[in-house]
């Protein structure tokens, strides 16, 4: 379980701001996720066995993330399934209470 966080007030000047918010932009993130990390990054002192382990951390974390995604499009694949096989039995039921003969195309 992570640690509990605590919100930090800092003030930057104009121009590092747009610099956090060109480089957020660029990385498809945000001015403050972008800050917390430079700042994290700081705060190890550029140890690079420290940096290695927070990238392993948010690997795990894209991982189970992709995994979910492909579990949550496999479950959609098979309802869009069973859907279209209710659907089928649905009209041949149809068919078969308004007399039709199953082998009967379905009307338009």
């Amino acid at each position: 379980m992570a640690e509990p966080t605590q919100p930090l007030s800092i003030r930057l000047a104009s121009s590092d701001i747009d610099h956090l918010v060109e480089r957020a932009r660029r990385i498809s993130g945000t001015p403050t996720g972008v800050a917390r990390e430079l700042i994290r990054s700081g705060l190890s002192d550029g140890d690079p066995f420290t940096q290695a382990e927070r990238l392993l951390k948010i690997e795990r974390r894209l991982a189970s993330l992709a995994q979910d995604v492909h579990i949550v499009a496999k479950t959609g694949d098979q309802t869009t399934e069973c859907l279209g096989r209710l659907e089928a039995m649905f009209d041949a039921l149809l068919r078969a209470l308004g007399g039709e003969p199953p082998d009967a195309p379905p009307h338009a």
